[in-house]
């Protein structure tokens, strides 16, 4: 079996020298103080990277860099890695606004092969997660919702949009801010992608 390639987008920038390089994407200024997507998107990001480092399984970044890097070179990467190497799929990681709680799973509208990969990360992701799971209906056999985000819709390869929690719900931070939350949704996706390796590998 031929392990498939994840293309990592942590969404949005981080940090530099203190600064925030993100308009927006950000939660109140609760107890453990202003979470920042960008930078929390990095916090799972890197640890699930690190754990692939050890089991040797391949992986890209397409937005490596702590500025905010556009959607359109994110989304050229990606298509520039995918016609090189067609055996690899896209992990979008995000953190969630609005109010609600819960994680959820998007693909681009219509059934394509991130459905199927989506499913993957939902059996992953859905015993053992503290809040709960906003699932999508049964259409096409799949648990995720749909979206025209552009990094979904305007990707040659399969890709998936992970929401792990709500930044601006006070229980979803506070597990967001907790390592052992952290850790447990890298432990997930690596759950998820081995899923994936098994069931897709070629």
């Amino acid at each position: 079996m031929k392990n498939l390639s994840v293309m990592w987008d942590t969404g949005h920038g981080s940090t530099i020298n203190g600064q925030y390089q993100t308009l927006g994407k950000r939660s109140p200024n609760w107890d453990n103080g202003v979470l920042y997507e960008g930078v929390a998107n990095r916090w799972i990001v890197n640890k699930t990277i690190t754990a692939m480092d050890y089991e040797r399984l391949p992986y890209y970044h397409i937005s490596p860099e702590l500025e905010d890097t556009s959607l359109t070179v994110r989304k050229n990467r990606a298509n520039q890695i995918y016609a090189r190497n067609k055996n690899s799929y896209g992990i979008s990681i995000h953190f969630n606004g609005g109010r609600g709680t819960g994680w959820e799973i998007f693909t681009s509208p219509g059934e394509t092969k991130s459905d199927y990969i989506a499913n993957e990360f939902i059996e992953a992701f859905q015993d053992n997660m503290p809040i709960k799971a906003r699932l999508g209906g049964t259409k096409f056999l799949s648990k995720d919702k749909e979206a025209n985000y552009s990094i979904l819709r305007r990707t040659n390869a399969p890709f998936i949009l992970i929401e792990c929690g709500f930044m601006d719900n006070p229980i979803d931070y506070a597990h967001i801010w907790d390592p052992a939350f952290q850790n447990l949704i890298a432990e997930n996706l690596l759950k998820g992608i081995k899923n994936v390796n098994k069931k897709y590998g070629k």
